[in-house]
């Protein structure tokens, strides 16, 4: 299974995206996006993970550059999501929305 190197970033990303987004308790964005103990075990565990996941399912051994790549884009993916949906929640354009479902 042929899998070109342009395909795989986004690919892995996005699995550890799902991956992060599943972690028990579940992570703290703003702590992580700063860089913490934490940021490094949840590193060392799912890059090892994704490694795996990969070899096992695709036959493929990803770079270290690839696998590093992933990881922070996808801390830095679901960072970013979560500043805008903390932003939307306070957005006077929900207001409105708000204000109907109390009646």
């Amino acid at each position: 299974m042929g899998v070109h190197k342009s395909e795989t970033l986004p690919d892995v990303t996005y699995w550890l995206g799902l991956e992060i987004a599943k972690v028990d308790p579940v992570v703290d964005l703003d702590v992580m996006y700063k860089g913490s103990l934490e940021l490094d075990f949840l590193y060392q565990l799912l890059t090892s993970k994704a490694q795996q996941h990969w070899w096992r399912v695709y036959g493929i051994q990803l770079s270290p550059v690839i696998i590093n790549n992933a990881f922070f884009r996808a801390i830095s993916m679901l960072h970013n999501r979560n500043i805008e949906f903390t932003r939307s929640r306070n957005s006077k354009e929900t207001m409105w929305v708000k204000e109907l479902l109390k009646r």
